[in-house]
């Protein structure tokens, strides 16, 4: 219904004969009601709600973006730092012997030419340079200043071989050279020589020993067959072995802080 005053006079009679005006909603401001406010734009209300949904979007695919990049670097620069590891050697300064995963990390080592991998079965390190030898040959390392040795049990991958590959650590190559040249007289004459790790991995009176010093490091390795038997002095798998241990591999990863 609409309202208003009727364009033709409505009424009724009443019991005194007057009339009664039948208009309705007119309000103290008069007949018209105000116009009703116009709908909201509705092309606004949704540029409004979607344009913040596209940028939370824009954002969750840049910061997830910059994670997958983030993890892409660290992956290859870890395995770029692990191969440049397994490449090049360790600076080593007189006062810094190397560390157990400076010289053998991961379960395996591959000296360069070797044919297969030396299998790492068990690491020991000791400041105490007399439990890594046997006889005379650690009083003389002690009398000389040795501070500290590192070594490995390895199998070999030629024969089942099993050696005992270390360093021990002098205050400088001074020290290293004379315990060198005293060395062989001790393992000839049987007064003196390596242990094995783990004890008991071979006799070291029927092992191939073979060293030699790298500035104030004494590099060695103590070769036994995996029968126990005699490695004698002519062995191909021993000399071998001996070469690519202690002259290609520890030689390779530990040199002098000058050398750089």
């Amino acid at each position: 219904m609409r309202f208003g005053t009727p364009f033709r006079p409505a009424h009724r009679a009443t019991a005194d004969g007057g009339l009664v005006l039948l208009v309705r909603g007119i309000g103290p401001g008069g007949l018209h009601r105000p116009p009703p406010a116009p709908p909201p734009e509705r092309g606004h209300r949704r540029r409004a709600t979607v344009e913040p949904q596209r940028a939370a979007q824009w954002l969750t695919r840049g910061l997830a973006g910059a994670i997958l990049l983030g993890l892409a670097v660290m992956i290859g620069f870890l395995v770029l730092a692990s191969d440049r590891h397994q490449r090049t050697s360790v600076p080593l300064a007189p006062d810094q012997p190397p560390s157990l995963g400076e010289l053998f990390p991961g379960d395996e080592i591959r000296p360069a030419g070797a044919t297969g991998a030396y299998r790492v079965e068990m690491r020991h390190f000791d400041a105490d340079c007399r439990t890594a030898t046997t006889g005379e040959l650690g009083s003389v390392l002690a009398g000389h200043g040795c501070r500290e040795v590192v070594r490995a049990g390895l199998t070999a991958p030629y024969g089942g071989y099993r050696v005992t590959a270390g360093v021990f650590a002098l205050p400088d190559a001074a020290a290293a050279t004379e315990v060198q040249s005293l060395v062989r007289g001790l393992v000839e004459s049987n007064d003196g020589g390596f242990t094995t790790v783990p004890a008991g991995g071979g006799d070291p009176a029927t092992a191939r020993v073979g060293w030699r010093t790298r500035d104030n490091l004494l590099l060695y390795c103590v070769i036994t067959r995996p029968g126990g038997e005699l490695v004698p002095g002519d062995d191909p798998y021993a000399e071998r072995i001996n070469s690519e241990l202690v002259d290609t591999y520890l030689g390779g990863v530990v040199r002098p802080a000058a050398d750089g």
